[in-house]
């Protein structure tokens, strides 16, 4: 149940309200176009391995694993972009696991693919933290079900707003459950070098919404944490059934890292993989603030 406002927080809140209603005032900074999803006309989803629960209680999270071609000792948990869900990963999890680099396992993030709980939403902000650790906890579990070697090395990576979802883990006081990281083109945040304006025209923000809701949380007050506060365009003809093209506050806050700089501050190894035509990001940019 939300909390209600005393009086002292009202006041606190009541001094950055009109700064959120600017912000809405302003718009989202909505770019023209949209991102080429036409990429995923040779992903064959339905190639991808059947999706799996974790064990326990808890329904989430869900995953695919990619048995190994060989005896590898190496678990790659790996996370996919916005909008779409562990499917689009198929290709790339499937060449990793037939050249015998590792055991990969692709988790649906919270909110997505084809049966989650609410699409588009989670219970609580980082609520997707929870669930990679869960995954990795249960490495004994993932191993036994493809039959493989124990694990000995555990790699953790991410693609886009996959990859912010690592980047918390790899900042944060848990970074040690993995022992090295995996960055496709990662998220680094809206306003950033490296995000073109608007994603190339893929998400817009309800900023005062955002703005709110984000003020609200930092009083431990979550009035607009299930408010949609970003919608992501689609082209119709990318659309398979099981796409999420809107995200409450409290999951697209999950699918953010601490900071831009947060990536560089891993205390662990990193690799960070970008492609020199995307069109969400721009790739030179994460030259520039990687080796900064």
């Amino acid at each position: 149940m939300a909390k209600s406002l005393t009086r002292r927080r009202a006041l606190q809140v009541s001094g950055v309200a009109l700064a959120a209603g600017t912000a809405g005032c302003l718009g989202g900074g909505q770019a023209a176009g949209t991102i080429d999803y036409s990429a995923l006309e040779s992903v064959d989803m339905s190639a991808a391995p059947e999706l799996r629960e974790t064990p326990g209680e808890a329904s989430k999270p869900e995953f695919r694993i990619y048995k190994a071609d060989g005896p590898t000792e190496t678990l790659l948990i790996l996370y996919h972009n916005a909008s779409l869900d562990s499917r689009a990963l198929q290709p790339l999890a499937q060449g990793i696991a037939d050249a015998g680099a590792a055991q990969v396992v692709t988790p649906d993030i919270r909110g997505h693919g084809p049966n989650p709980i609410r699409r588009g939403d989670l219970d609580y902000k980082y609520q997707t933290g929870e669930d990679l650790v869960r995954l990795i906890q249960l490495r004994t579990f993932l191993r036994n079900l493809i039959d493989a070697k124990p694990f000995r090395t555990v790699i953790v990576g991410g693609h886009g707003a996959g990859g912010a979802i690592a980047t918390r883990l790899g900042w944060g006081a848990q970074a040690s459950l993995a022992d090295a990281y995996l960055f496709l083109a990662p998220h680094l945040g809206r306003d950033v070098s490296t995000t073109r304006p608007a994603f190339g025209g893929w998400q817009q923000y309800d900023l005062l919404i955002y703005v709110l809701a984000n003020l609200f949380s930092q009083f431990d007050l979550d009035q607009f944490s299930a408010s949609e506060a970003v919608t992501l365009d689609m082209p119709e003809s990318a659309r398979y059934g099981d796409e999420t093209l809107s995200y409450t506050y409290r999951l697209i806050a999950s699918l953010l890292p601490p900071s831009k700089r947060s990536i560089t501050e891993i205390p662990f190894p990193t690799l960070t993989v970008v492609g020199s035509e995307d069109d969400a990001v721009v790739p030179e940019a994460y030259r520039s603030l990687l080796a900064g």
